[in-house]
Order: C-alpha cells, then sequence, then structure tokens
C-alpha cells in the first residue's frame, strides 16, 4: 500500500462506536417481527445479523438506522440513546442491497451527497469525496453515472458514499444479495479490508451462512424474531447452542435420540454411540461432514470412534475435496467431505464404513434456546 492511500485511509478512519440494542421488539398488529431482542455491538467490531427471510435482521437494522420505530425497547449508540433520534442525525452510514444511488448524478455527485446535506464546505467536500472513491478505488470513474457502471462498481459506490462523512458505524443490508458468486466473493475481502483499515463499527446483514463465517468478528443468529445464538464463527460453526444454529449456520449431520451419560442413543435404529460429554436429555447428535471420515468394509476403526454401515449414494468433485452421500441402512443420509486426493475414495453403489471420533460430535437441545 503506498504513503498516499495510507494518508487517505487515515483521513477517513475513525473511532467505532458501540450499538447497545436493549429490549428491542416490534410487533405488526397481530404479527410479531422482533420479539425483546438484546445485542451489544463493540466499538469498532464487524458482526453479523445472519438469518432466514422473516427471521427479523433486517427489521432490526433498520431500527438501528432509525428507518423504522420499535414498539418497545432501546438502542444506545456509544452510551448515548438515540431510540427516537431522526435517521439523518444518528450520524450511521448505510448500504442496501440495490445500491439506492442517483441515477441522474454521477459518481463523485452521489458520495459528495451526505456532506452536501450536511451543509459540509466545498473544499472540504471536494477533499472528502476523493479520499472515499481512492479508498474503494474508482477515483477515474467519478464523472461516470450509475447506468455506465457495473454491480460491482456501483456497489462500491455506495460504499464510498456510506464512509465519506466519517460514521460511527456503517449499517449493511444484504449489500452483495444482487451480485454473483465471483463477484460477491471478491467484495467480502474488500469490505473485510474496508474494516479493518477504518476501524468503524460495522453491522451487517446477510443470509448466506459462507458469507457470515468469512467476514465476520462475531456473528448473531436470529430465528422468528428472537436472538438465538451470539459468538464468534468458530464457536457457532464448532459448538452450536441448538439444532438450528447447527443446520443454519454450515452442514451437519443431525441424529435425533436420547443423551445418557457418555453415549447418545439414536431414536430411529437404537444405535449406541459415544459422545465426548456426559449428559441425560433429549437432543440431538450434531456432525460435521469434515469429521465424518470413510473406509473400506474390514478396515481397522480407530479406537474411540463410532462406526455406521452404508452404501454410497453419490460421490461430488468440489476442487480441493469431495462430497459423498452415503446411505444408512435405515434410509436416511449421511454426508462426508475427505480431501479430493484421500487414500479412500468410494464408488458410488460400493458399501463403506462411516466413522467418528466420539469428541468430534456434540450433543445440542433439539429445539432452538434463546440466547441471553
Amino acid at each position: 500500500m503506498t504513503e498516499t492511500m495510507n494518508e487517505t485511509i487515515a483521513a477517513l478512519a475513525g473511532t467505532g462506536a458501540s450499538i447497545d440494542v436493549q429490549g428491542i421488539s416490534k410487533r405488526y398488529r397481530d404479527t410479531t417481527a422482533l420479539d425483546d431482542v438484546s445485542l451489544q455491538v463493540k466499538a469498532g467490531e464487524f458482526i453479523t445479523l445472519l438469518g432466514a427471510s422473516g427471521s427479523g435482521k433486517s427489521t432490526l437494522l433498520n431500527i438501528i438506522a432509525g428507518f423504522i420505530e420499535p414498539t418497545s425497547g432501546r438502542i444506545e449508540v456509544a452510551g448515548k440513546d438515540i431510540t427516537t433520534v431522526p435517521p439523518y442525525k444518528r450520524d450511521l452510514g448505510m448500504v442496501f442491497q440495490h445500491y439506492a444511488l442517483f441515477p441522474h448524478m454521477d459518481v463523485w455527485e452521489n458520495v459528495a451527497f451526505p456532506l452536501r446535506r450536511r451543509k459540509v464546505a466545498r473544499a472540504e467536500v471536494e477533499r472528502q469525496v476523493r479520499q472515499a472513491l481512492d479508498v474503494v478505488e474508482l477515483g477515474r470513474l467519478a464523472k461516470r453515472r450509475p447506468s455506465e457502471l457495473s454491480g460491482g462498481q456501483q456497489q462500491r459506490v455506495a460504499l464510498a458514499r456510506a464512509i465519506v462523512f466519517r460514521p460511527r458505524a456503517l449499517l449493511m443490508d444484504e449489500p452483495l444479495g444482487a451480485l454473483d458468486k465471483r463477484l460477491r466473493e471478491q467484495l467480502q475481502l474488500e469490505i473485510k479490508r474496508l474494516h479493518s483499515e477504518l476501524g468503524t463499527t460495522f453491522v451487517f446483514v446477510t443470509h448466506d451462512q459462507e458469507e457470515a463465517l468469512a467476514m465476520s468478528d462475531r456473528i448473531a443468529v436470529l430465528r422468528d424474531g428472537a436472538l438465538v445464538q451470539v459468538g464468534t464463527p468458530e464457536e457457532l460453526y464448532e459448538r452450536p447452542s441448538s439444532r438450528y444454529t447447527a443446520e443454519f449456520l454450515g452442514e451437519s449431520n443431525i441424529f435425533t435420540g436420547h443423551h445418557r451419560g457418555a453415549r447418545f442413543i439414536d431414536a430411529t435404529t437404537k444405535a449406541d454411540l459415544a459422545v465426548g460429554e456426559t449428559g441425560d436429555c433429549a437432543g440431538a447428535l450434531v456432525l460435521r461432514p469434515e469429521h465424518a471420515h470413510l473406509a473400506a468394509p474390514g478396515s481397522d476403526i480407530p479406537i474411540g470412534h463410532n462406526v455406521l454401515n452404508g452404501v454410497v449414494r453419490d460421490v461430488i468433485y468440489l476442487g480441493s475435496g469431495l462430497r459423498v452421500e452415503v446411505t444408512l441402512p435405515d434410509g436416511r443420509a449421511i454426508v462426508s467431505r475427505p480431501a479430493a486426493r484421500g487414500r479412500y475414495t468410494p464408488e458410488p453403489g460400493t458399501g463403506v464404513l462411516v466413522h467418528w471420533h466420539a469428541e468430534r460430535a456434540l450433543v445440542v437441545p433439539d429445539h432452538p434456546s434463546v440466547a441471553p
């Protein structure tokens, strides 16, 4: 990175503000969009609100932004109550999925708009717009209209417009949802870089689990208006607190049954499986595909591993690995993700042993619990 670029980033960088969501609920007649949601976002943190359509993630973001009024609860930014403060006085940047650029303005004027609304001096507008466009590497396109830009370029303009006035936090509502996969992945890296360089608090909404895992410091999982679990990507993937989180965040093999002592009894087959923790409750055993290993029938299985017999249904090549689907005797499927060049690659239709170490599977409540 050049010295000039470092100076530009330093000029735009600021101290991100903490965001404290306290008991937020939102009701529309007989529908509850959010139900007593509380969430603390640290200053300078990149947190993602993750959930399916209708989970309440965009509603929560719009309440933080001030576009939707909550039924109850309060929002604090940097320790100050802003629940009733108008959106334009909250000093928060907003990036939408469909860019929301002014089609009759060129790139420069689109980025300058928030500054002009704030009656910033002309010379300062010139300086800050130039800095923002340099950060998103669009200075050469300053005189083009949005219709003359690609989708990725338009989203960069939207980012520049959102950071040009140095907001205390940047809110993003599925900003990559309209882009193709390759461009999404490219902009994920750029947004992550931008966060690292600016130090601003980022609140990002998505339904894409891979996007959430790749970009976030922490992830808040929502379901039906309730907060299910909050944690780092590793915590949520490796230690989901409920079956819902395990199924929503990444691919999982799920067995329903009862946890007794250090054993898990599968409800369907009554298979007795070893687990790495003790307990006594109904629940679900979660096994991630990368921990499910394959071996030919008759092979020696390591001590401490559970073993199930099955027949290979399908093998899909994914470049760096394989996705192998195995049908168990009761008709259920279990998925394994071995390396593409592993020592054993079974063919569809062949018998196979699926095995995993007891401590690689996790027992969780069968029904979602609400995050504290």
